[in-house]
């Protein structure tokens, strides 16, 4: 029978390389094939992670995080999941009192379909470490750093997936977002922000929360600081506070900085997200399965089955090309 290895890639730090990767078609041929020889049920579990572990992936996975604990992250029980984006034609409008009633101008749905994504990792340790190393240790220690991993990776998937036609992997939230996009290309105040945020609204959003990166975090903080006299903040989980930003319908959002927010395109940047538009449906959790033993090692692979679709970008607003506050620091006068 075929047994599927996938290579090990070196790994120096959680923001480096990471070892888990979506899945090629090839990939998923060879899981499938795994999964069908599996006769074990003890081969094949999810894994459980304790709140330790949690506030871990919150720290270093931070968007995830906030998406798992506001209802953002749903089960499914198929691998295609169908959704419609409401292009709404109808508005009020202030008439004369002897006029016509406006027509009604009836909504376009386009139906969509978002399919799942394998992400995987891979698990492999040889019989010689084995037999000088505690074996249930080394496999926990194996699967907390496969977690963490797969955890950033879906992470940074959420904030800057390509997606498009024959990806392996789904169009993240930055890129989702059309409609309401304007480039700084400069420092951001807090007008920017608010203008931004009245756009979502207008457009039928309810701003959420701010997801932003480490850079504009801190910009944000001092500005919030110098209007408000003091630094509004909440708590995200046990442990880790937020920032709040008052937006001009006066929803509290909480300011969530993200390390795995890519700037290499669009440079540093800043989303308003409305929780109602943004969806993750997950078929299958972080799950281990036991691969055949087809070489002098115990292999496994961690993986989970997972999509990310907006439903609605235009209740979103994005700010790129700010200036880093870091511009300039450590450079010679």
């Amino acid at each position: 029978d075929e047994v599927w290895v996938i290579e090990r890639l070196p790994l120096n730090s959680i923001n480096q390389q990471v070892k888990s990767k979506f899945a090629s078609t090839q990939d998923l041929i060879n899981l499938t094939k795994a999964m069908e020889s599996t006769t074990s049920m003890d081969a094949m579990t999810v894994v459980d992670y304790d709140e330790e572990l949690q506030k871990k992936v919150a720290h270093r996975s931070p968007f995830l995080s906030y998406c798992e604990q506001n209802g953002i992250v749903s089960g499914a029980s198929t691998s295609k999941v169908g959704y419609r984006v409401k292009d709404q034609k109808t508005t009020s409008e202030f008439i004369a009192e002897t006029a016509s009633i406006p027509e009604h101008r009836e909504a376009e749905f386009n139906t969509q379909i978002a399919t799942m994504k394998t992400l995987v990792y891979p698990i492999e340790i040889s019989d010689l470490a084995r037999t000088s190393i505690d074996l249930k240790d080394l496999l926990e220690e194996e699967i907390t750093d496969g977690f963490m991993d797969i955890a950033t990776s879906k992470d940074k998937a959420l904030l800057q997936g390509t997606g498009g036609e024959g990806a392996l992997d789904f169009t993240g939230l930055f890129p989702s977002i059309k409609t309401n996009k304007e480039s700084i290309n400069g420092s951001i105040t807090l007008h920017d922000v608010d203008v931004m945020a009245q756009a979502a609204i207008d457009s039928g959003g309810s701003p959420s929360a701010i997801v932003t990166t480490p850079s504009i975090g801190r910009q944000l903080n001092s500005m919030i600081t110098d209007r408000m006299r003091y630094l509004d903040q909440d708590e995200f989980i046990l442990g880790h506070n937020v920032t709040m930003y008052r937006s001009p319908n006066g929803a509290r959002l909480p300011i969530i900085v993200d390390p795995n927010i890519d700037t290499t395109t669009g440079g540093e940047k800043l989303a308003i997200i409305d929780n109602d538009s943004l969806r993750i449906r997950e078929l299958l959790p972080p799950t281990m399965l036991e691969l055949a033993k087809n070489k002098l090692s115990d292999s496994r692979v961690l993986f989970t089955w997972f999509t990310f679709y907006n439903r609605a970008e235009y209740k979103n607003a994005v700010l790129t090309d700010v200036t880093s506050d870091l511009t300039g620091v450590g450079s010679s006068p």
